[in-house]
């Protein structure tokens, strides 16, 4: 059995919605609660469980067991058919149901068996309550407890505190920033472990750098990157422009910057994974970390995905799953492509333009049809990037 210390809070003399508020291990909540599965129109109130989201979380705690912590509470509710019963005797093990009573001091004492957890839904916090509980180390977590509450009052509850949730304005960040200027690299890998980006600290450049699972873990050519067994060969920019082109094309991830990093991750991971790149033989790969080639890679993956979806059979949105979409069509992009391709010399040069970009898309598919159609022949046989056309005054370097 479950058994919590709570208070009781009616928060307008006329309401006919309570909730309890009470601490708890978010192990053991994430035991008896799951996530809603209320339906708005054709999107699910609760957005997917995303496992980059609530990694993040469990990384936050980890990066500094004694400072970090997050106080907000997650928000649970019990289905308005959750049976109340009287005499905590009549609670069993197996059957749905809860036991409230007043303690005489001001709070009240909630029993409850695991068997609720069908009846009681996480309306707020399911990646915070996830990435809590998957951590090696017991973390409590603020619960409020909505009682009895209908299906549609769990919706209205679900949109009202998400449209009443705001980021910190920009300029707020910029002050405080400022006025603690001393704390620059301590504040930028604290941020960065917990994937939130702000101005001048933790960008996403930053947490694509700093993050373990980020298939750009140490990797990144600049200043921030200070590990000692770190590899500068990607471009900074390679990476803006790439988070630019994805929330571009999916609206859905201007909104939260992780979004973004994740479908970018889990395009390059799949990548990396197809030839087994790692920090140590990163650098053998010297034409696939190109700035060029990481722009046109996502950009060809991107304008892919954009060009297959119906809004008639769309998924949801690009983040569902961990970004699948995004893994399945870098996997059919990189498919057969021999890792020789990445690694000898390139005979065209001044490839970051927008002529060389369109050469790199034009030598990726004569390649492919090659190996298709000409399996025993040289792959190579009239791709340009291996002779040819010449980029040199075609168009300006990008930036």
């Amino acid at each position: 059995m479950n058994q919590y210390k709570a208070f009781r809070v009616k928060q307008q003399p006329d309401s006919t919605v309570e909730f309890l508020l009470f601490v708890a291990p978010a192990r053991d909540v994430n035991n008896w609660a799951h996530a809603d599965d209320i339906r708005l129109d054709k999107n699910s109130v609760q957005r997917e469980l995303v496992e980059s989201r609530w990694r993040q979380v469990m990384r936050f705690f980890k990066a500094d067991p004694q400072r970090n912590v997050i106080p907000t509470n997650v928000t649970l509710a019990f289905d308005s058919e959750l049976r109340r019963v009287e005499n905590l005797a009549d609670l069993d093990d197996g059957q749905p149901g809860y036991f409230l009573s007043d303690n005489g001091d001001q709070t009240w004492e909630l029993v409850f068996p695991d068997s609720v957890r069908d009846q009681t839904y996480v309306i707020d916090g399911q990646h915070r309550l996830k990435g809590m509980a998957a951590h090696t180390l017991p973390i409590n977590v603020p619960i409020a407890l909505l009682m009895n509450l209908p299906p549609l009052e769990r919706a209205f509850q679900f949109v009202t505190i998400n449209n009443k949730s705001h980021k910190v304005p920009t300029d707020n960040l910029k002050a405080l920033i400022h006025n603690f200027s001393d704390i620059e690299e301590g504040l930028r890998a604290r941020l960065s472990n917990a994937s939130i980006t702000s101005p001048r600290f933790a960008t996403h450049i930053d947490v694509m750098n700093e993050q373990t699972d980020s298939p750009f873990y140490k990797m990144v050519a600049w200043v921030n990157n200070r590990h000692a067994d770190g590899k500068q060969v990607i471009a900074p920019t390679a990476i803006e422009n790439a988070l630019k082109e994805i929330t571009r094309a999916f609206p859905e991830t201007k909104e939260d910057d992780a979004d973004a990093i994740l479908v970018l991750s889990s395009i390059w991971k799949e990548v990396f994974s197809n030839y087994g790149i790692t920090i140590a033989n990163i650098e053998d790969y010297k034409n696939l970390t190109t700035k060029a080639v990481i722009q046109t890679i996502t950009n060809m993956i991107v304008e892919r995905i954009v060009k297959e979806r119906d809004p008639a059979f769309s998924p949801g949105p690009i983040t569902r799953a961990g970004a699948s979409e995004a893994r399945e069509t870098a996997i059919k992009l990189i498919r057969d492509i021999p890792a020789d391709f990445w690694k000898e010399e390139w005979s065209l040069r001044s490839l970051d333009t927008s002529a060389g970009r369109a050469i790199i898309i034009n030598s990726i598919r004569q390649l492919k049809i090659n190996l298709v159609n000409q399996p025993n022949e040289n792959w190579r046989s009239a791709v340009q990037l291996y002779g040819g056309i010449e980029t040199d005054g075609e168009a300006q370097e990008d930036v």
